[in-house]
């Protein structure tokens, strides 16, 4: 595996992560949920915007390393 590849991987957990939250948020505006379920779905979703931000850093740490190798 090469750093490249190692930025792809993160590029598509990014977007998977991304769709998910989707989903979530496309569900919390429904009124098919139980009050407790959108309670866990809302935290869940935070915990996802979260976890998406700390891979975009990670991500551009890993662009980053991929200019300098490609200079």
């Amino acid at each position: 595996m090469n750093i490249q590849t190692v930025a792809d991987n993160l590029r598509n957990t990014i977007a998977g992560k991304e769709h998910l939250l989707d989903q979530y948020s496309r569900a919390l505006e429904g009124d098919k949920m139980l009050y407790e379920q959108k309670i866990a779905v809302g935290a869940a979703s935070e915990f996802i915007k979260i976890n998406i931000a700390e891979l975009e850093r990670i991500l551009q740490d890993v662009e980053q390393c991929i200019e300098k190798v490609e200079v």
